[in-house]
């Protein structure tokens, strides 16, 4: 029998300054979230930091026009500095670069197990999805529109499995674990960056969503 949790899944989105890529992942990822229902918004908390973070500062306008472009919200966003409680109380850290990863372990080491580079969390779900002969209990449907106690759990076994995953998959390419860091450069870096995001963000989505239709994982 499946424990049962009363607290959301709660995800951390970690860069260096908290104005541009983590904020931006974490709306497009709340956005995706809304959509998916009642059952997913009340069960899953979404937040960012920044390890040198601006604290204070807004987000930055060409990051927040692309999120908002991209169909998420882009309003009241302050950047606030990452501390160890932070990753201590999420269920999943997602780093935008390698450093970041490193700087959330270093502030608390128990978390290897639960931060990943978001590029990294795509390919081991994926590598999940393929290795995997066992079912989770289905998740409920996107249209269900009724709250389930079991789906942060659910969630937080997929966090295990993806974890369970490091060294079974082929390592990525190091020019493409890092989501580029946009911060102070042109138009189209800024795309591009927003485009390593969105695809990533995709991935994950589609992993899940195979789960949530009772597909092996």
């Amino acid at each position: 029998m499946m424990p049962v949790s009363d607290d959301p899944f709660r995800v951390l989105v970690v860069c260096t300054g908290n104005i541009c890529r983590s904020p931006q992942t974490a709306q497009l990822l709340q956005a995706a979230v809304a959509q998916a229902g009642e059952s997913w918004r009340s069960a899953v908390v979404i937040a960012s930091a920044g390890t040198r973070a601006l604290e204070g500062a807004p987000m930055d306008e060409q990051a927040a026009a692309l999120s908002l472009r991209l169909g998420a919200d882009a309003t009241g966003h302050t950047a606030r500095q990452l501390t160890p409680t932070m990753v201590e109380e999420a269920d999943l850290v997602l780093g935008m670069a390698r450093e970041h990863r490193s700087e959330v372990v270093r502030a608390a080491p128990r978390a290897s197990r639960k931060a990943f580079l978001l590029t990294e969390f795509a390919d081991l779900l994926e590598g999940v999805e393929r290795a995997s002969a066992h079912r989770f209990q289905p998740l409920p449907s996107p249209r269900s529109g009724l709250a389930s106690p079991l789906l942060p759990d659910q969630l937080r076994q997929g966090v295990e499995r993806a974890a369970a995953q490091r060294g079974m998959i082929p390592p990525r390419d190091p020019d493409t674990m890092d989501v580029l860091d946009p911060y102070g450069h042109a138009p189209k870096v800024y795309r591009a960056s927003a485009e390593q995001v969105q695809e990533s963000l995709a991935r994950i989505h589609g992993s899940v969503r195979k789960l949530a239709q009772g597909v092996p994982w």
